[in-house]
């Protein structure tokens, strides 16, 4: 351990141990996002951290949790698998009852050496999703002159973050053609992961629908679409 990585493990574990309170969905997902973020930045190995589960072995297939159990949002699944399609892993939802509601997660499965890669493109995703759109609906408040209203926000969000997330799967797929060409194997889930998905999840249930919410500010999704097709998900996009 890096002698001046001792704070920020510590921090680590406390917002680890906030994102297991399953009383407040945003406030558990937002510790449990920083707390990836923190680990990717100062390149912290989830051995160095309590109760932080997921075997080491990069050549083993194995599961890991890539948000808490929550009400998922519809853009998270739909990231979920634009990420799972790109980085050589499934994914899946895993659900329980947390009081009387229904919660659920998102799973990434797959080697683990994959895995890493995969959670890392996700959590980087996850926050430039809801910077950039952030900035585009108050943007479009400020130059529209419209009276913020909570439908007509939530109708900006969802139209920009559709139009990011088609413009982000396009890229990726352009991203993929060119590495095809040369690294076929690299870029396919592995033949062992299919396999083994398909034995793990042959008693499972009829998949839960992916209800897309309508496009109603065809600009908000125009702008997002752009914005998606050229982000550049490095490191450097992190922000903390």
């Amino acid at each position: 351990m890096k002698k001046n990585n001792k704070k920020i493990i510590k921090k680590v574990k406390g917002l680890l141990a906030i994102a297991k309170d399953e009383k407040n969905d945003e406030e558990s997902q937002s510790a449990f996002i920083l707390a990836q973020k923190l680990m990717i930045q100062y390149e912290i190995d989830k051995s160095e951290v309590e109760d932080y589960e997921l075997s080491n072995e990069s050549s083993e297939i194995n599961e890991e949790s890539v948000t808490i159990y929550k009400r998922l949002y519809w853009w998270e699944r739909s990231l979920a698998r634009i990420i799972a399609k790109n980085f050589r892993v499934k994914h899946y939802l895993n659900s329980k009852y947390i009081g009387k509601q229904r919660k659920r997660r998102i799973i990434f499965y797959g080697f683990g050496r994959d895995l890493e890669l995969a959670k890392e493109m996700y959590i980087l995703a996850y926050d430039v999703v809801l910077y950039h759109s952030k900035i585009f609906i108050d943007e479009y408040y400020r130059t529209q002159l419209e009276s913020r209203s909570r439908y007509m926000t939530e109708s900006i969000k969802s139209s920009y973050i559709r139009g990011f997330l088609n413009g982000l799967s396009d890229r990726f797929d352009e991203q993929v053609a060119i590495l095809r060409e040369s690294f076929e194997v690299l870029v396919l889930i592995p033949e062992e992961v299919e396999k083994s998905f398909v034995v793990m999840s042959s008693e499972w249930g009829k998949p839960l629908d992916l209800v897309l919410p309508p496009v109603e500010v065809v600009q908000a999704y125009q702008q997002g679409f752009n914005d998606g097709k050229k982000i550049d998900f490095t490191k450097s996009t992190i922000s903390i």
